[in-house]
């Protein structure tokens, strides 16, 4: 019997091939980025871990047809008296947003409600607010994983620590993970504005950027992201609490007069939503994404905005190139080491993440890709003859061809390659995943 016979034999939950029409162009076209739209055997839906379980048997001593494994349904919910939030890997942020609301909670996680738990808190997980109580992936208490040879264990800081570790931030190398166990706080109020700027004034604008910046070090309830658009320059100003009167970090971006218009006006609200005001519209894209990670500098911020006004020159019509400022300081690094390291490697200063991103519809896609390489390349040469570059490259703003896993630095990379050999020894989750951040293309 091939692998779908099997499956469609042994387990509960629906399983779409080919053959199933309408059905399995909506499982191909589900992804975000029309890029990943790659055809499979079949995609699988998963109804609980034992499934997930026989499935992966299946699959590890079947043929090696395409396969996808939907684990969206595993989305249980359950508050611990220690407010530790177990959560299955099948939820949105959103859903665990307004679940945790619900108990006056919150978890540090995503920016947008429909990201998914596994992806951003595998790849590290970048949230509104990274300096306030660190990444996402600095959040979870315990992953509870499937191996390759079939055992659920835990991973957390009494319990194979080694792959406890590694999983904060080493993406799908070691295991699928089945549920994480979250650190919550209290309620988190959080205070947000986004408002819009002519492009034009953009000496300013960075200006205003970096002393935002500088407040962050004395300041961790502040978060900020500084996005170039065509036509725009959007600033989101984020603030975890709700105070009556606005926050001095901002009275930077106050004073420009070349405000456009308030996108979001200034809310009292919460993590879901700040979410909700950030999120975006899930229309299908061409859509392709890269990062590099930087120290803070005036100069290198202009020289940055100057090579992206040349590249969009050349875009092919209907294209659109944007990138964004997501700074990060000293607190967002501290946490992590606070609680219990993650496998990132990222150093102890103030820093942003520069994203370059070209969500199109036209059909010029190697013009396209092209123009994103492009920024990126020149971001890298600016930074690095400045000797402001910074190693990091952010998995979850990542595109494929980046060396995610070898950014994180020589020692952490030995470090993933000892837990993958000891937890996968075979190598099943190197050898079957058709693509993504593996330890076989590290390097």
């Amino acid at each position: 019997m091939t692998a779908i016979d099997q499956l469609k034999t042994a387990l509960t939950g629906e399983v779409i091939t080919p053959v199933d029409g309408s059905k399995y162009e909506a499982a191909l076209a589900r992804p975000w980025s029309q890029l990943c739209w790659t055809p499979a055997a079949g995609y699988v839906s998963i109804k609980n871990v034992q499934e997930l379980a026989d499935a992966l048997a299946i699959i590890n001593s079947a043929d090696k047809a395409g396969i996808v494994l939907d684990i969206g349904q595993l989305h249980s919910k359950e508050l611990r008296p220690d407010g530790t939030a177990r959560v299955g890997s099948g939820n949105t942020w959103g859903e665990v947003y307004a679940w945790l609301e619900e108990q006056n909670r919150s978890a540090i996680g995503g920016r947008d409600p429909q990201v998914g738990l596994g992806g951003f808190l595998l790849g590290g997980g970048m949230g509104a607010l990274p300096n306030l109580h660190g990444l996402g992936a600095d959040g979870v208490k315990n992953f509870e994983v499937l191996l390759a040879d079939g055992p659920l264990v835990n991973a957390n800081g009494a319990e194979n620590t080694d792959l406890y570790r590694a999983l904060k931030g080493g993406g799908s190398n070691f295991g699928i993970v089945t549920r994480f166990d979250l650190e919550t706080h209290p309620l988190i109020k959080v205070q947000y504005t986004i408002n819009l700027y002519k492009p034009d004034d953009y000496i300013r604008i960075i200006e205003a950027t970096i002393k935002v910046q500088e407040a962050m070090e004395q300041d961790a309830k502040i978060g900020l992201f500084t996005h170039f658009n065509q036509g725009f320059v959007a600033v989101g100003m984020i603030y975890a609490d709700t105070p009556v009167d606005r926050p001095p970090a901002f009275e930077s971006f106050d004073k420009l007069d070349s405000f456009m218009m308030a996108v979001a006006p200034t809310t009292n609200g919460t993590l879901l939503s700040l979410a909700q005001a950030m999120s975006h519209e899930q229309a299908p894209m061409k859509r392709t994404i890269r990062t590099m990670t930087t120290k803070v500098s005036q100069e290198l911020y202009v020289g940055v905005y100057k090579a992206w006004m040349d590249i969009c020159k050349w875009l092919p019509a209907g294209c659109v190139l944007h990138f964004t400022i997501q700074p990060m300081g000293h607190a967002g690094v501290r946490a992590g080491k606070v609680l219990g390291e993650n496998i990132m490697g990222l150093e102890s200063t103030p820093q942003c993440l520069f994203t370059c991103e070209w969500p199109g519809e036209g059909g010029d896609d190697e013009s396209a890709q092209k123009a994103v390489d492009a920024i990126a390349e020149r971001v890298q040469r600016l930074a690095k003859e400045r000797e402001l570059l910074l190693p990091y490259l952010c998995m979850t703003f990542a595109t494929a061809s980046q060396k995610v896993l070898g950014s994180y630095g020589d020692d952490n990379l030995k470090r993933m390659r000892h837990v993958a050999a000891k937890y996968d020894p075979e190598g099943v989750f190197q050898e079957l995943q058709h693509n993504g951040f593996l330890l076989r293309n590290s390097v």
